[in-house]
């Protein structure tokens, strides 16, 4: 499967809202960094923090474009989510590492102060 086949797969279970299955294509060791936040290392770590942020009452990724480069992937996307009964639409570009068909590393670089003021309803 192509690297860019695995994030497209990705993106899907996360419009299923399938957190297992997104947590299911992360590598044991994966390193997960939302940049403006501190990373997160290791599956487990990033499957408990998934499940902390609240559940997600629905899920829209919007994938604009997809670039692959050796076992990099570099998305533009547009993800969309219910969260609490809030709305949140956020311009993001990802960065995945693959190894072993997993992705090992998942970094997305977005505007925090875009995402709270979504969730603070401002």
């Amino acid at each position: 499967m192509a690297h860019a086949d695995i994030i497209r797969a990705f993106i899907d279970a996360w419009n299923a809202n399938d957190l297992d299955r997104v947590v299911a294509s992360l590598h044991p060791d994966v390193r997960y960094h939302n940049i403006p936040l501190q990373p997160i290392q290791g599956r487990e770590a990033v499957r408990t923090y998934l499940h902390s942020a609240g559940s997600f009452d629905w899920v829209d990724w919007k994938l604009l474009a997809i670039a692959e480069s050796g076992d990099t992937v570099l998305t533009e996307r547009i993800d969309e989510f219910g969260i609490g009964g809030v709305h949140v639409k956020l311009p993001i570009m990802g960065a995945f590492e693959i190894r072993d068909g997993l992705i090992a590393a998942w970094r997305d670089y977005f505007d925090l102060a875009t995402y709270l003021r979504q969730r603070e309803g401002r």
